[in-house]
C-alpha cells in the first residue's frame, strides 16, 4: 500500500457513462473539484456537479492536451462493452486509457485510478479483458502512482436477467450454480475514492450480497412478478453460437466471449456497501412499467 494521499483536483474520464457519473456524484460531495473529460460539449448538460468540462477523444491524443493540467488525481472510467463504428478494444480500453495516461505524466498527476475487471489477469484471452489488462500492465510500470480497482461485476450487469425476466423466461449458461457479487454504481464509485485516498495500489469490489446466477434469474422474475420460468443452455451449444458469430460478426462475437468466460467461473469478490440487487431489479422494473 502506498502512503496515504489526499485529492483535491481530480479529472475523471468515462464521466458520462453509468460508473462516471456515479464517481462525480461521490467526487463533489467529498469536496473535490471535479472536472470532467466528455467527448461532446453538450454532454456537459448531463453532468450538473461537475466544476469544469475538458471537450476530448481518448482516441485522439491531440485533444487531449491540457486535459490533466492542475490535476492531482485522475479517474478512468473509459471502456466499452461493444465494439462498434470501427472502435475497437484494443484502441478504446487500452490506447485510449494510455493516451490519458500519457497526459498524466505530462502534467505532473500523482495519482491514476483505473477501473479494470475482477480475474482480469486469467481471462487475457477474452478480447475486451485483454485490452484493459494490458493497460493495467502499462499503469503498474509507470511512475504515476496508481489504483487499480477490480469489481465483480455491476448491477447494471444484472439488467439483462431482468429483460429476459420481463419477456417471461431467463435463460442461462449451464447449471447455474456459479456465483457472484455484483455492486453497484454507486457503492464502487465511493470504494473507488475511498481506495485512491487510501493509496491503495490494487483492491477487488463485490456487493454486500453473493448469488448464483439461477437465484438472480429467480429474483428478477419475481421483481418483474412472472412465474420461474428458466431455462439451461448447455455451454457447448452457447460456444458453437459463438464460433458462428465469430464468423459472422466478429463485434458481436466479442461481448460473447466474454460473457461465457465470466459466467464459468466466480466472480466473487471482497463485499462493500449497502445497496441490494432485488431493490435495483424493481426500481428498473417500474421505471420499464411507466414508459
Amino acid at each position: 500500500m502506498h502512503d496515504q494521499i489526499q485529492a483535491d483536483r481530480v479529472l475523471v474520464a468515462g464521466a458520462t457513462g453509468h460508473l462516471g457519473r456515479h464517481l462525480v456524484a461521490e467526487l463533489h460531495e467529498r469536496g473535490c473539484r471535479v472536472r470532467v473529460l466528455i467527448r461532446r460539449a453538450e454532454q456537459a448538460t448531463a453532468l450538473p456537479l461537475a466544476d469544469e468540462v475538458f471537450v476530448g477523444q481518448v482516441t485522439d491524443a491531440a485533444t487531449l492536451a491540457g486535459a490533466a493540467d492542475g490535476i492531482d488525481t485522475v479517474y478512468s472510467a473509459v471502456g466499452i462493452t461493444r465494439q462498434r463504428d470501427h472502435v475497437s478494444y484494443r484502441q478504446v480500453d487500452y490506447g485510449g486509457n494510455l493516451a490519458l495516461l500519457h497526459e498524466a505524466e505530462r502534467a505532473g498527476v500523482r495519482h491514476f485510478t483505473y477501473i479494470g475487471i475482477l480475474g482480469g489477469t486469467a481471462m487475457r484471452s477474452v478480447m475486451l479483458v485483454g485490452a484493459k489488462e494490458r493497460f493495467a500492465d502499462a499503469l503498474t510500470a509507470s511512475r504515476v502512482r496508481h489504483t487499480i480497482v477490480r469489481p465483480a461485476g455491476y448491477f447494471s450487469d444484472m439488467r439483462e436477467f431482468l429483460d429476459m425476466a420481463e419477456r417471461g423466461r431467463v435463460y442461462l449458461a449451464g447449471d447455474g450454480r456459479r456465483r457472484i457479487n455484483p455492486v453497484s454504481a454507486r457503492d464502487l464509485a465511493a470504494a473507488c475514492v475511498q481506495a485512491t485516498m487510501a493509496g491503495s495500489a490494487e483492491i477487488q469490489v463485490g456487493g454486500p450480497q453473493t448469488f448464483s446466477y439461477e437465484q438472480i434469474a429467480r429474483l428478477a422474475l419475481q421483481a418483474a412478478g412472472r412465474p420461474a420460468r428458466i431455462t439451461h443452455l448447455p455451454p457447448v451449444l452457447l460456444r458453437a453460437a459463438a464460433g458462428v458469430l465469430w464468423t459472422l460478426s466478429p463485434a458481436l462475437y466479442s461481448p460473447m466471449q466474454f460473457f461465457l468466460a465470466v459466467v464459468s467461473r466466480d466472480m466473487v469478490a471482497p463485499a462493500c456497501g449497502h445497496d441490494r440487487l432485488a431493490d435495483y431489479f424493481r426500481h428498473q422494473h417500474r421505471r420499464h412499467a411507466a414508459r
